[in-house]
């Protein structure tokens, strides 16, 4: 079976831009203009960070108009799986930092 690509989903992750923007996603499809007015960034570096995000099937685009209307992949919002007991991806980050950091990052008392 082909190895698959752990490294790649968490490093598109690692990004905190990136996470905002799904933040902002799973509370409404947005476009990139209300976006940037909303994260205080420039629509060049939102747009390669959606970029990325595309390549990783987090968001989806569709058109209206003459705007790019950006969302959650439906898959994320509704959780990673279909399945009784599977959660979103953020639901899941949650359980993880409670129960295995223990609501403690020592990484991040690392780096601060």
């Amino acid at each position: 079976m082909k190895e698959k690509p752990y490294n790649l989903c968490f490093e598109t992750l690692s990004n905190d831009l990136r996470l905002k923007i799904l933040k902002e996603l799973a509370e409404k499809p947005r476009s990139v203009n209300d976006l940037a007015k909303s994260l205080s960034t420039e629509q060049s570096r939102l747009s390669h960070s959606l970029s990325m995000l595309r390549l990783c099937n987090y968001v989806t685009v569709r058109t209206q108009g003459k705007q790019r209307i950006y969302d959650l992949n439906p898959v994320i919002k509704q959780g990673v799986s279909m399945e009784k007991g599977k959660s979103s991806i953020f639901e899941y980050m949650d359980s993880h930092i409670a129960l295995a950091c223990q609501n403690h990052c020592n990484k991040l008392t690392q780096i601060q």
